[in-house]
């Protein structure tokens, strides 16, 4: 994946190393120490600590989003979303989820928190990935299935003055079952609104290796045969760039409402895929959720 770890670690080290310009200003200039001045070393700051608590989360979410990536046919769904956070450990299976003691963002799957602080928080995930069906949508007929498999991701989490955060995940199909390797780049804002209302905005970048386009937007010369469409052997490259609008709100001292809006376009080879119906991506989710 050369393509994607030569775009990958500038900002890798931007979140690492953290960002002079958030937190300096450029025009300030430092004043010359005194003589009789005693230089104290300022106190290092603690790392947040891990609550030793249980906490969750559940209740459920309707979504209203695309049958699969570029389909132009959208379908409405619902599933019992759950969230679970012990210490350092957190299970769910739905991002949207977070209680009101827990205001770090939430992944899918069984995560660990390796770093967590007030500036960066580092982590790693297990998830299962359902794949895709060719029976999902009329389009996908005599496409071949995309196989379940689990999937580890490593991610990190780099927040910034001003309620701005700067995000990088790397995840790859742990079975190599043809989901191949994803990387993600995002840029956030959160505003709170009231100490019981919170709203984000944010945008985001995708990028996938070879095995993962074949995948998911390839057609090889026996699907070609069955389907009639184009034999198509997509390679690495940017696959989406999406914005995206969210919300969450304390209705009751145990129950949350959440929802989000998103849009999404895909880009390079998955774009020229002839499975791809339409390259304008976009989709509906709401949830209530009660808090224990």
């Amino acid at each position: 994946m050369p393509l994607l770890l030569r775009l990958a670690w500038p900002l890798c080290l931007l979140l690492l190393g953290g960002p002079a310009w958030a937190t300096e200003d450029p025009g300030a200039q430092k004043q010359p120490a005194t003589p009789n001045a005693e230089a104290k070393p300022e106190p290092k700051p603690k790392p947040k600590p891990f609550e030793t608590k249980w906490e969750g989360a559940i209740g459920p979410v309707f979504s209203y989003s695309p049958e699969y990536t570029g389909s132009e046919t959208r379908k409405l769904s619902v599933e019992a979303g759950f969230y679970l956070r012990y210490g350092r450990f957190t299970v769910s299976n739905s991002s949207g989820f977070v209680t009101r003691r827990n205001k770090d963002d939430i992944f899918r799957g069984l995560g660990v928190d390796l770093v967590r602080d007030e500036k960066l928080r580092v982590g790693l995930s297990l998830r299962l990935d359902n794949g895709r069906r060719s029976s999902d949508a009329k389009n996908l007929a005599g496409i071949d299935d995309v196989r379940r498999t689990i999937r580890i991701r490593a991610s990190a989490t780099r927040q910034l003055d001003g309620g701005f955060r700067l995000s990088a995940g790397w995840n790859t199909d742990l079975l190599g079952r043809g989901g191949g390797n994803l990387l993600d780049l995002g840029v956030r804002h959160d505003r709170r609104f009231s100490p019981r209302t919170t709203w984000s905005v944010g945008t985001g970048l995708a990028l996938a290796d070879r095995r993962h386009m074949q995948s998911y937007f390839g057609v090889s010369p026996e699907e070609s045969a069955a389907t009639g469409y184009r034999v198509y052997e997509p390679g690495a490259g940017l696959r989406d760039i999406s914005v995206s609008t969210s919300f969450r709100t304390e209705l009751h001292p145990r129950w949350l409402a959440l929802g989000s809006v998103s849009a999404s376009r895909l880009l390079g080879p998955a774009a020229r895929s002839p499975l791809t119906v339409s390259t304008t991506q976009w989709g509906l989710s709401a949830g209530v959720a009660w808090l224990f």
